[in-house]
Formats: C-alpha cells, sequence, structure tokens
C-alpha cells in the first residue's frame, strides 16, 4: 500500500504547480476549494496515472495537465453541488450567487489548461463529464427523494434508479479518469472506463451510506459537501439505506423517522437510527451490495495481464469498501453498543 500512496502523491505534487498557475489570479471565493485540497495527494490524478500505465505509458509526467484540468473540473462540481444541496455557510443571496459563478470559473479554467496544452482530444470528455454531472443532479433534487418512495415499490426498480443516479453523479468522471490516461497512452481502454464508472457508482453509493457516520472531526466549509452531517438522511433523499429501512419500517417506525428528520438528532436519536439500520437488516445488506460491486469490479480487472499496474489498480478499488466514513460508521456501532432487538423509540 506504501506504493500507492507514493505514486499518487508523486503525481499530485506535479499536478499542484499547473493548479496554482491557473488559479493564483482568481479571488478566494473561487480559489478557496483547489487550494485546500492543494499539497494532499488525489486519488483521481492516480486513476488516470494507472489508466496511462497499464496501457502502455512511459512518461506519467505528461499527464499532470490532464490531471490539473480533471481536478479543477472536480471542484466546480463540487461547488455546485454545494448550492443545490443547499449547505451550511453560504445562507446570503449574494453568497449564494458568489458560488455558482465560482462553479462556472472553474469549469472554464479546467478546458483551458486543456486547449493550453494541446490536449483538445480530452475536452468532449471533459463535456461529458460535466453534462452527466448535472443529470445525476437533476436526478437527486428531483426523482429520487423518500416523498416518491411510492413510485419504487419494487426493490428491482428502485436499484435501477440508484444506480443510475450514482453512474451520472460520479461513475462516469470516476471511468473517464482511466479512460483519459489511456487515451494520452494511445490506447482507448472501453474495458477499463466501465470498471471505472461501476467503481465511481458503488463509492458513490458507499458515500451515500456515509451519511450515517458521525464525523471523526468537525468539517470546515466545502472540505466534503457531500458528508454534511445526516444531510441526506434530512432533506430526504431516497439513498439505497434510506430506501431500505424505510420500506422495512412498520406504521411506527416511519412516523418516528419523519420525527427526526425535522426535530435534529442528538445522541439518543442517533442510537435509535443506528438500531433500525442494523436490526432491519439496512447495515448488513448496504455492505453486501458494496462488496457485490467490488467483485464486479475485480471480475473485470482481471481479464487483463497480472502486471504492477493492474495490482494498483486492484489497490483503488478496496476504497468501495473501507472508505473512511463506513470505518466511523463501524466504529460508531461499537461505540453506541448496538444490540440486536433494539426498536426505535416514540416521542412523547
Amino acid at each position: 500500500m506504501s506504493k500507492y500512496f507514493e505514486m499518487m502523491t508523486e503525481i499530485s505534487q506535479e499536478t499542484d504547480a499547473i493548479i496554482k498557475h491557473y488559479t493564483d489570479h482568481l479571488n478566494e471565493e473561487v480559489k478557496q476549494l483547489p487550494m485546500k485540497r492543494y499539497g494532499h495527494p488525489r486519488l483521481r490524478d492516480l486513476q488516470i496515472r494507472t489508466g496511462y500505465e497499464i496501457n502502455g505509458g512511459k512518461n506519467w509526467k505528461e499527464l499532470t495537465p490532464v490531471c490539473a484540468s480533471f481536478e479543477i473540473l472536480n471542484c466546480s462540481t463540487y461547488v455546485i453541488n454545494w448550492f443545490l444541496d443547499e449547505k451550511h455557510g453560504y445562507e446570503t443571496s449574494e453568497s449564494k450567487r458568489n458560488l455558482v459563478i465560482a462553479g462556472f470559473q472553474l469549469r472554464e479554467i479546467a478546458q483551458q489548461i486543456l486547449e493550453d496544452y494541446g490536449m483538445t482530444a480530452l475536452i468532449p470528455l471533459l463535456s461529458k463529464i460535466n453534462h452527466q454531472i448535472y443529470l445525476g443532479q437533476r436526478m437527486d433534487i428531483q426523482e429520487l427523494k423518500v416523498s416518491r418512495i411510492g413510485e419504487y415499490p419494487e426493490y428491482n426498480e428502485f436499484l435501477d434508479a440508484y444506480q443510475k443516479r450514482c453512474r451520472l453523479l460520479s461513475g462516469v468522471f470516476y471511468g473517464s479518469c482511466f479512460l483519459a490516461g489511456s487515451i494520452v497512452a494511445g490506447e482507448p481502454d472501453n474495458l477499463l472506463y466501465e470498471m471505472g464508472a461501476i467503481y465511481g457508482s458503488a463509492t458513490q453509493a458507499a458515500n451515500d451510506f456515509g451519511d450515517f457516520a458521525l464525523p471523526v472531526q468537525r468539517l470546515s466549509k466545502l472540505e466534503k459537501p457531500y458528508q454534511d452531517q445526516f444531510s441526506d438522511f434530512i432533506n430526504g433523499k431516497l439513498t439505497l439505506a434510506v430506501y431500505l429501512m424505510t420500506q422495512r419500517s412498520n406504521d411506527q417506525e416511519c412516523n418516528r423517522l419523519e420525527e427526526l428528520r425535522y426535530k435534529g438528532i442528538e445522541e439518543n436519536e442517533y442510537r435509535e437510527i443506528l438500531c433500525l439500520l442494523v436490526n432491519k437488516g439496512v447495515y448488513a445488506d448496504c455492505l453486501a451490495y458494496l462488496k457485490q460491486e467490488h467483485k464486479r469490479c475485480k471480475k473485470m480487472l482481471y481479464t487483463k495481464e497480472k502486471t504492477v499496474h493492474r495490482d494498483m489498480i486492484a489497490s483503488i478499488l478496496v476504497r468501495i469498501t473501507s472508505n473512511k466514513f463506513l470505518s466511523q460508521l463501524r466504529k460508531n456501532l461499537e461505540l453506541f453498543q448496538v444490540d440486536h432487538g433494539a426498536t426505535l423509540t416514540t416521542s412523547v
């Protein structure tokens, strides 16, 4: 695993110089997120590199403009999601307008980098990522809501819609990272793209499930917009865990869940939710789903010849079932000593 972080750190450090050059002139609000992630190893950089090297690329430093472009695009989608999800910290009309403007500016810079480095062949890929994320955001806001759960009486119907949403929000971007690297290597790798799309979709599902984890520490504004504590649950988003929890609850339990959405969640309420996740089999089934998607990715990857590059990609795939939010959720279950058989309580 040390080689994993070594390679990721190596390419991210090389990429940082380009990011700094293209964001130095921006006002503080626009460059806030790119600079917060500056100096840290980034997974997308490693994906682009492994997609390149597994397909014969020999000089990974030529990828740094691609990594910089994709990182700036990633920051653009973050700030737009922050606005659409109505996260705290940007309550005034002016601050919200500035947030949207920042998202558009960053998107333009992402394309400008590719143009300046003569990599215009990748611009359609950039546009596809952007478009697919917008479609995913629309599904997230308008379609997959607890208030519309009646439209998905069968689990498979819901799962199809949920997987589509996850693919649009994250899968296409993750798959495109591998693909971009392979394109620069001169060997566009569609199998790696599809595997990456499944991986990204599963990672989105894992992050959704991690919405129920207590944060290890307070997250600063814009650091990780998707993990605003319990935001998916409170905002009535229909994620896999929320769907299963709601469908398997009786009327009394469903009413209590609705109360908790509006009441706010403190220690006792959090214990109630954890009990429901465990005792309705939601926790186990969500983990089983993630493990299943991990196996799908590995099966596709292992059709390729065994090399150090394939092994590196296999290390990336492990994140589906072992990201920091899932690890924290496991710790929360132990900390709160959730027992089988406990139930939700009704309010007085």
